[in-house]
């Protein structure tokens, strides 16, 4: 039989044709064994049969398999999650800054803070703060300017693949999140979509509490102790607050000169004259009184605080003059960008480089030179004052400190209406206008099964392929098995 086998290969051969496939097997011996794949397919297809019955046991034993895996990752919740897309609406975030003008970081969504705030909200209780945040993962959607250099940049390196080294240095900073949350253990779909939703409305108001927190300007009746504080240190005090409500306001003007509250029905701008009206007026009239007539409860104290005053306002004004010096020697050796000339036939075109730095420095000049004569004012004001309080032996009435006692806590009073009017005024303007849209969720929660109809497809599809692959591999092994042993009796009859 194997001898009629050997004569009808050459046929099958001439039949097939001259270009043939053939696998070498190295022997122990060293020799090496040439083995004509065509052969092997041959030996194959005699048991077709059988290992067509294999393969549909294969197909029916992935399925099952398949189906076992889903079923276990139903039960235990693995692979179940539910997802949000939140987005980030303010200026910086572009650049990767937060509203203050630090790094911003997404990864505080997950800090248990937020995840208390939330499973507080959401009246849940028996859920692991530290489970939740395990389970929450966070993944930045890469912007579309991004993705089209990365595109141009593929481009390019289909014709050179030093190309590729750009891609390195395209950076960017997302400002669209995909945040998932996977189904704890125990956990219902309901439940893990209303924790994620209440994580994400619990970060908003984080984010707000953050970088729109309005309650900075607090001034109440407590401020002043009268018992504690002699009148000049009280009118110092005030005026600190009062410069303090100056300057958060017009910061807040130059933001929004338009903005105007539909609560208070006033704009910054009109909260700022008011305020200038009150230091003028106010504040002039408190400190003019307590001046003239030189009140003070404690002279010994009184003194010896515009003595600390004269001593701090000449530090400062060494440390600013000595500033003021180091900017200027570098304003005097800074060598200026060269203006460049190009010339043409007909004309001649001068072109001036702008020099930031140079600017920057000048700025700083000017700024410094503000700093000195206010230091100077304040100096000049400390010295009149001590020297006021020192010669003066003039007796002060009762009359003269139950008046300076209702003017200063008249003024008192004022600035603290105005400072519940200002955080009124600034809470609706972040609330409204700044940072409306400043956190939002774009996409609610929504519950993604781990037996949904794609992961099923896919888990069978892979568990089928396996069982496949191992039956096909089988017999090929058995098949190159079959024609060694035909091979080697052939030997052994010639």
């Amino acid at each position: 039989m194997r001898k009629e086998q050997e004569e009808n290969r050459p046929a099958e051969e001439a039949g097939r044709g001259t270009e043939r496939i053939y696998l070498q097997i190295e022997n122990p011996g060293g020799d090496e064994t040439e083995i004509d794949l065509f052969h092997i397919a041959s030996q194959m297809s005699r048991k077709k049969r059988l290992y067509g019955y294999l393969f549909a046991m294969a197909v029916s034993a992935g399925v099952f398999a398949g189906l076992f895996l889903i079923g276990i990752r139903q039960v235990k919740g693995d692979g179940s999650y539910a997802q949000a897309v939140i987005t980030f609406q303010y200026e910086g975030i572009e650049e990767g800054i937060d509203p203050n003008g630090a790094a911003f970081d997404i990864n505080k969504l997950k800090s248990p803070t937020v995840i208390e705030s939330a499973l507080e909200e959401s009246g849940i209780s028996d859920a692991s703060v530290e489970d939740i945040r395990q389970n929450i993962m966070i993944e930045g959607v890469i912007p579309k300017d991004a993705v089209e250099r990365i595109t141009v940049i593929n481009a390019m390196a289909e014709k050179d693949a030093s190309n590729y080294e750009k891609i390195m240095d395209v950076t960017y900073f997302p400002s669209q999140y995909v945040v998932s949350m996977y189904q704890g253990s125990g956990m219902s779909a309901s439940e893990t979509r209303e924790i994620l939703n209440a994580v994400l409305e619990s970060y908003r108001r984080y984010f707000l509490d953050t970088y729109a927190n309005t309650a900075v300007l607090t001034v109440t009746g407590n401020l002043l102790s009268y018992e504690e504080y002699d009148y000049g240190e009280s009118v110092d005090m005030l005026q600190t607050q009062l410069d303090i409500m100056l300057h958060y306001v017009q910061e807040r003007g130059e933001q929004a000169p338009d903005f105007r509250s539909a609560d208070t029905g006033l704009s910054f701008g009109d909260i700022t004259a008011s305020l200038e009206t009150v230091k003028s007026i106010d504040m002039a009239n408190l400190s003019s009184y307590i001046e003239n007539n030189v009140l003070t409860k404690d002279r010994e104290r009184q003194i010896e605080y515009y003595n600390f005053r004269i001593k701090n306002y000449t530090m400062l004004l060494s440390q600013q003059q000595t500033q003021l010096d180091t900017v200027q020697n570098t304003l005097d050796n800074y060598e200026k960008t060269p203006v460049v000339i190009v010339s043409g036939q007909e004309n001649t075109q001068e072109i001036s480089q702008a020099d930031v730095y140079y600017d920057e420095l000048v700025s700083q000049k000017l700024a410094l030179s503000e700093e000195i004569a206010e230091t100077n004012a304040k100096l000049n004001e400390a010295y009149i004052l001590l020297d006021t309080v020192s010669s003066t032996t003039r007796q002060s009435s009762e009359k003269e400190y139950e008046t300076a006692d209702r003017m200063l806590e008249k003024l008192v009073d004022t600035l603290t209406q105005w400072s519940v009017r200002i955080e009124q005024t600034t809470e609706e303007y972040y609330s409204t206008t700044l940072f409306s849209n400043a956190v939002k969720i774009a996409v609610p929660a929504q519950f993604k099964a781990a037996g949904g109809i794609v992961s099923i497809a896919r888990t069978v599809f892979i568990c089928v392929a396996v069982a496949v692959l191992a039956v096909a591999v089988l017999w090929s092994l058995d098949g190159l098995r079959m024609e060694l042993l035909s091979m080697r009796g052939g030997r052994q009859e010639r």
